[in-house]
């Protein structure tokens, strides 16, 4: 082949034309387009779960495991300001919990919701997270126990749920109770109650010492000044001491005006009445 020939057919080769419009050329482009396409909808998909996700929470309490915690997180879409922050105690709040009772978790008939492990463990953080919560922040909660038949030797189980204060009463929605845990859970189930729906049913909160919202027996509400009182011992009498010793003084004085006892004696008896004050 002459030289004019080969560089003709060179040139023919490179030709951008053809180049373009080869069938190879065709197959690059609908290859770069498909990895493009599952590329965007990958990323897609990412962006939509990470819209799904809810604002991070700030911790105030979280275990080892992740699976227990106490938290304070942005109120739930739509619903009115809470009375946070709001003052109680764990002397208070701890028997209010462990009066509550279910049915239909763990066991047909009606249970305590709380070992005494599981309130041990996060009463403490709940009344410091009440404590600390504003007005559009609500307070959640997950803790494990053993619950059953079996006692001690159960298996392992999580109970969640979201405590709020508003318009004079506290409210708990329990999101899952005495649900079974595993060690792959990890915080990936465990969601706390909700205003608008129940997360689960198949259990019931008992009305026992504690009142369930019409329609939503996950749902605890009692009276906010329940969880702010003293719970401390009846105070004595100090009235009736007081009159008490009142009347044993007059009684002493009316003695010694009417010779009963001498001045000595009066001396010494109000000195003897006053010291066991």
């Amino acid at each position: 082949m002459r030289r004019s020939d080969s560089v003709l057919a060179l040139g023919n080769m490179l030709r951008p034309t053809q180049f373009f419009t080869s069938s190879s050329f065709r197959a690059g482009l609908r290859a770069l387009a498909l990895a493009s396409a599952a590329m965007l909808l990958a990323a897609c998909e990412t962006t939509a779960r990470s819209n799904d996700r809810p604002q991070v929470p700030g911790y105030q309490y979280r275990s080892e495991s992740d699976v227990a915690f106490v938290r304070i997180e942005p109120i739930e879409p739509g619903a009115p300001d809470n009375a946070h922050p709001f003052s109680t105690s764990v002397a208070v709040l701890r028997p209010v919990l462990a009066s509550m009772k279910v049915k239909g978790a763990s066991s047909s008939g009606a249970v305590p919701v709380f070992t005494s492990e599981e309130l041990d463990e996060i009463v403490p953080h709940l009344a410091a997270a009440l404590a600390k919560a504003g007005p559009k922040e609500d307070v959640t909660f997950a803790v494990t126990g053993k619950h059953g038949l079996f006692g001690k030797y159960s298996p392992k189980s999580y109970t969640t749920g979201r405590l709020f204060v508003r318009d004079g009463q506290a409210n708990i929605v329990f999101g899952r109770v005495h649900e079974g845990y595993a060690t792959d859970d990890r915080g990936l189930a465990l969601i706390p109650g909700s205003r608008t729906r129940r997360i689960e049913t198949g259990w019931d909160i008992v009305p026992e010492n504690v009142r369930v919202a019409d329609r939503r027996s996950d749902w605890v509400t009692l009276e906010a000044r329940t969880a702010t009182a003293a719970a401390t011992p009846a105070a004595p009498a100090v009235d009736s001491r007081y009159r008490e010793i009142d009347d044993r003084l007059k009684l002493l004085e009316q003695l010694k005006s009417n010779g009963r006892i001498t001045e000595e004696e009066y001396r010494g008896q109000r000195r003897a009445i006053l010291q066991g004050i």
